[in-house]
This record gives C-alpha cells, sequence and structure tokens, in this order.
C-alpha cells in the first residue's frame, strides 16, 4: 500500500506511520478482547474492573505497601481467610449467619451480620462502587473491626 507513495514521503514520517498501525493492531485486539469479556457475564473480576485497563492502585498517596497489597487481594478476592480452603483440601467456608459462601462480597456487601459495622465505614451496595468510592484505609478499617 505504501510501495507507491515511499518516495514522496519524508523518512521521518515513516516510523508514526509503523507506529500507528501498531497502534490501530492493538486497538482492534484490546475492542474483541473487551467484547468477549462484556459477554461472559457474571464475573468477579468484571464487576470491579469493567474496563480493560483501568488500574486502580493509587500511588502517590503515601500507601504503603502492605495496604497495596491487601486491597490488590481483596479486588480478585484471594484472601487467607477466603481461599485456604483450597490448600486445605476442606469444603468451602460458609458464612455462620446466613449460610452463604464465604467471599469478599458477602463480607463488604451482603452479609446482614456485618451491616452495623459496615456502615460506619462505607454505604456502597456493589463492588464496583466499594473500590473506586471508598477510601482503602475505611475498607482495611472495616476488616480490622470484624477482626479478619
Amino acid at each position: 500500500m505504501f510501495s507507491c507513495l515511499r518516495d514522496r514521503i519524508e523518512i521521518s514520517v515513516v516510523p508514526h506511520i509503523t507506529c500507528l498501525l501498531g497502534y490501530l493492531e492493538a486497538l482492534s485486539i484490546h475492542c474483541i478482547w473487551q467484547e468477549n469479556c462484556d459477554a461472559e457475564g457474571a464475573n468477579k473480576l468484571h464487576e470491579i474492573f469493567p474496563n480493560l485497563g483501568e488500574d486502580l492502585h493509587k500511588r502517590g498517596e503515601g500507601a504503603a505497601r502492605k495496604r497495596e497489597t491487601v486491597m490488590c487481594r481483596l479486588r480478585v478476592g484471594h484472601t487467607w481467610l477466603i481461599q485456604s480452603y483450597l490448600l486445605k483440601k476442606e469444603e468451602q467456608p460458609f458464612c455462620y449467619a446466613c449460610d452463604s459462601l464465604y467471599t469478599v462480597r458477602h463480607i463488604f456487601i451482603e452479609c446482614p451480620d456485618f451491616q452495623v459495622t459496615r456502615r460506619k465505614y462505607f454505604s456502597v451496595t456493589d463492588m464496583y462502587k466499594l473500590f473506586r468510592e471508598v477510601k482503602p484505609h475505611r475498607i482495611v478499617g472495616h476488616l480490622k473491626e470484624l477482626g479478619v
């Protein structure tokens, strides 16, 4: 396509065209990937990260590495409290109060037993808002008060 224009294009422009084509190809792949994620339906990560490529890490706010690690694990649902049954080869834990599966979502959004404590720290009703609107120290404070 560009062979007939090669002599007319300044050399400094050619790298930009190559970059543009690479960018358009990457954008196309990203769009296909996003469509596949959107079509999956019920997915705990998609609920928190509906748009691929979003970065929720709040760097530069003086956040300690440990707190960043805790927040990341909460977002993806990989916590010792909830995932340890896999390593111990046990049944998945249930909440004693309401007999539901013990998940990060259950602790932060669903469990009626934690409602009073939860309201002291935040009042969001879904995971998307929890990790976007609630400050990390409030999320961690909720966990500390629950003793988990």
